[in-house]
């Protein structure tokens, strides 16, 4: 068996509140993990979690959990008696198998009985090392080597390397989002970094058959999944059928307006949506002044269409920097397949930069909105529920 130190990060900081949120981040662990569930022992504690694990799955248990929400840092660490000698032949046995030349103990003491001090015990390591190796010097400045050792109640755990994890805060301890998911390079930016604070996110996405393609839906399927690894439990896609509302909006007398229009229709569908499943906001991907809908004058008059608060991620990024992360999370390759969303397909040729919301009500006045609102939400959308890594329609 092999041990996995799981350090929380973030989460302890959370005062009272520390076990609701240290509770919630192993129950995602031990979803993520449920294939293994017969094969790791959990122990918990207030600032970190070990994980016991046989040896054959250690790499795939750190490949998962490391995406998971809430973790700041992984180690592999060998645990043994807190015993001056345990201790010393421990580190000196790790010492042993360093390829560079230099090294640095560090001793964290979170048991204060321990008798020995983190000063003297450091000293009494590195000299163990020193007289028991020929090729390692000390480097407290730029070591190429450090071992750590920290004293805790059960043991002393002792490793060589941390391995950063995703941070943030466990996926669900916010509530849940619903995030309008467009098949672009920035939507799938948004849910990610709004599952990095801890918001369960399900996703809406608007399509227009026979004008969007198979292939078009299927990209966003499969960013969806791309972002299964860092959601929580079984998530779901919405898929609405935008065809009716978008004929309607074809005849309205302002054209600039139609994309203004289009996007408050997006936002009168979430909200309904949202309210059904639980949502308590809604994301998109928009960043000011990226394009004509995302001026501030038009963030304004498509924010009037929705009751619930609409987050925007990436309000202040500019291009490099959303598709810096995209790259990261493995969404930009898909995301910039050449198939078009239902916006790419019928924005004006000069859409409005400054729209005002008195005519966009009065555009919408003339447009049987609420019927077709409605009858959509009843008769043109399909759930699909990610089951195992895959999305089923939900009968």
């Amino acid at each position: 068996m092999k041990s996995i130190l799981v350090r929380y990060g973030e989460l302890t900081l959370k005062g009272k509140n520390k076990d609701i949120f240290i509770n919630k981040l192993i129950q995602n662990i031990k979803f993520k993990l449920k294939k293994y569930k017969e094969d790791i022992v959990y122990k918990k504690d207030y600032n970190s979690l070990t994980l016991s694990v046989k040896n054959e799955i250690c790499d795939q248990v750190i490949n998962i959990i490391k995406n998971v929400f809430g973790i700041y840092s992984i180690s592999i660490v060998d645990i043994v008696e807190k015993d001056e000698n345990k201790i010393l032949a421990k580190t000196l046995e790790i010492a042993k198998t360093l390829k560079e030349f230099t090294f640095k103990i560090e001793v964290e003491r979170k048991d204060k009985s321990f008798s020995i001090g983190s000063s003297d015990l450091k000293l009494s390591i590195a000299a163990n090392i020193l007289k028991n190796t020929n090729n390692l010097k000390v480097d407290v400045k730029n070591p190429e080597n450090k071992i750590s050792v920290i004293i805790k109640i059960d043991g002393a755990y002792i490793f060589t390397s941390k391995i950063v994890a995703s941070k943030g805060l466990p996926v669900g301890v916010g509530g849940k989002a619903i995030s309008l998911l467009s098949g672009g390079i920035d939507s799938p930016v948004a849910s990610y970094l709004t599952l990095k604070r801890g918001m369960q996110v399900d996703f809406l996405h608007f399509m227009t058959p026979p004008h969007t393609s198979k292939e078009a839906l299927d990209k966003v399927f499969n960013l969806a999944l791309k972002l299964e690894k860092y959601n929580q439990t079984n998530f779901s896609l919405y898929v609405c059928d935008f065809s009716m509302i978008i004929q309607e909006l074809m005849h309205i007398k302002e054209e600039s307006y139609r994309i203004t229009i289009m996007r408050r229709i997006f936002m009168r569908i979430a909200n309904i949506l949202a309210n059904k499943i639980g949502a308590k906001t809604i994301i998109t991907g928009e960043n000011l002044g990226q394009v004509a809908s995302q001026t501030i004058e038009s963030i304004n008059v498509i924010n009037k269409a929705s009751d619930l608060a609409i987050l925007r991620p990436l309000i202040t990024y500019d291009k490099e920097e959303i598709i810096s992360v995209a790259k990261k999370i493995d969404t930009y390759e898909t995301s910039i397949l050449p198939f078009d969303d239902v916006c790419s397909l019928y924005v004006p040729k000069s859409p409005v930069t400054k729209p005002r919301i008195l005519t966009a009500l009065d555009q919408e006045k003339n447009l049987l909105l609420d019927e077709m609102i409605n009858y959509s939400i009843e008769n043109k959308i399909k759930q699909y529920i990610c089951k195992d890594g895959e999305l089923v329609e939900k009968e």
